[in-house]
């Protein structure tokens, strides 16, 4: 793991990152400071498909404006490092604009939470790619591998949502796939293609950044779980939140 000169600024950043991951899977759980959209939003705000697109398509170009500065003299591993972030972006972006299904509208703050701090991740973690001076190995060529099946999971499963909701009208149980085991598969092949950053960034701030991904997905995944449970009384009582099998 690449740790960062301890400067004071470097301290602060990262007992601000540790802070941060705490409290996002905290506030979510506990309704402290939950975020406003999809089933989880009620009332006025701006329409789903805008929002959606806009928290994705900013972090992909902050990322991208982040990389231009060594671009021409980077290692492979510091290239795929922000083809990897901009690419996982810019991907959500596409899905959020051409395959996502919606019914409902975003809440504006949680859109600008959401883009600010996905857009601080993304600028933040393409930066720090200069410091992944490592030779190419096999963990970085792991990395790419597990960032591959996690943004093609998480697609295929975007996919089985979106198709559910194009042939019915409302909200349903999902089927198909690794809903079988869990009742959110798409945040946990997310999680996937972020360990795969992780991998190949070998930062410091790249771990703290997935631990905050992991509570407040998880946390998101416990709501949906609880919400599927009441609404519809024939729910699968095996089914997990995000980790087949555990939770």
């Amino acid at each position: 793991m690449i740790l960062p000169l301890w400067t004071t600024e470097n301290i602060l950043l990262t007992v601000s990152l540790a802070l941060t991951a705490v409290f996002m899977g905290l506030s979510e759980h506990l309704n402290l400071f939950s975020l406003g959209y999809s089933k989880f939003h009620t009332g006025r705000g701006v329409p789903s498909r805008v929002g959606m697109l806009t928290l994705y398509s900013v972090p992909a170009l902050a990322g991208l404006a982040a990389a231009l500065p060594g671009m021409a003299s980077e290692s492979l591993p510091q290239r795929l490092l922000w083809v990897l972030v901009v690419g996982h972006f810019a991907k959500r972006a596409l899905e959020a604009a051409f395959l996502h299904r919606y019914s409902g509208s975003m809440q504006v703050f949680s859109a600008f939470a959401i883009g600010t701090y996905y857009s601080l991740i993304a600028a933040g973690l393409v930066w720090l790619r200069l410091s992944a001076v490592y030779a190419p190995d096999l963990w970085m060529w792991l990395g790419v591998g597990l960032f591959a099946i996690g943004e093609a999971a998480n697609g295929y499963h975007h996919l089985l949502l979106a198709r559910l909701r194009q042939n019915k009208a409302g909200y349903h149980i999902p089927q198909g796939g690794w809903f079988a085991y869990v009742v959110c598969p798409h945040y946990f092949f997310e999680l996937v293609a972020w360990l795969g950053i992780v991998l190949v960034s070998r930062h410091l701030f790249a771990g703290l950044v997935l631990l905050a991904m992991t509570g407040y997905l998880a946390a998101r995944s416990l709501k949906t779980l609880a919400w599927y449970r009441q609404k519809f009384t024939h729910f699968p009582k095996n089914r997990k939140a995000i980790f087949p099998f555990l939770f």
